[in-house]
């Protein structure tokens, strides 16, 4: 690689984009390879993000760790890799959701429940067919066991906006059967 590192951090624009073009698709393997899995997780960066956060670290506090790249110590493509797996490591670790431990749950369950067998249970008040596996179960968990819209968040890993959301839709879609059936009565 052809690149000058002294030229990107003054802020020639050519450089810049030479820079850019050149370790795009190394940087982008690097965060892909680094985030795995988890890239598909609810509430983690897009890989798109992470790479423009690599290319962020690289300018922030005036190129600093742009300017301290030492070719004696390693290869561009290894400093790169290295940068781009810490930054991607970083932003998964703040995405991470805080764990419960089992033992501070209020109270623990003999069966695991499963948005099937949730479904079941409240099959025998509401007619399912209308509501998703998700719907079912949020609202069991919410009316049957009694657990507030923070527990049921936790125990989903979603967000209580994401739980209260899905709560109005299900009794939206109630409501509006149930009314559909006492004007047909």
């Amino acid at each position: 690689m052809d690149i000058d590192l002294n030229a990107c951090a003054s802020g020639d624009q050519d450089a810049w984009r030479q820079f850019i073009d050149q370790t795009a698709g190394l940087v982008h393997a690097a965060v892909r390879r680094t985030a795995g899995p988890q890239l598909r997780e609810p509430h983690t960066p897009d890989i798109d993000d992470l790479v423009q956060a690599v290319y962020l670290r690289l300018l922030k506090n005036d190129c600093r760790l742009l300017l301290n790249y030492d070719p004696g110590r390693a290869a561009i493509s290894t400093w790169l890799t290295l940068i781009a797996r810490s930054v991607t490591i970083d932003a998964l670790r703040r995405k991470a959701h805080p764990t419960l431990p089992l033992q501070d749950m209020d109270q623990p369950h003999t069966t695991p429940r499963t948005p099937q067998t949730a479904a079941n249970e409240l099959g025998d008040v509401a007619p399912l067919h209308l509501l998703t596996e998700r719907q079912a179960l949020v609202l069991r968990m919410l009316f049957e066991d009694g657990r507030s819209v923070a527990e049921v968040a936790r125990i989903l890993n979603v967000g209580d906006q994401t739980v209260r959301s899905t709560k109005h839709k299900a009794l939206e879609r109630l409501r509006a059967h149930f009314n559909a059936e006492m004007d047909e009565q």
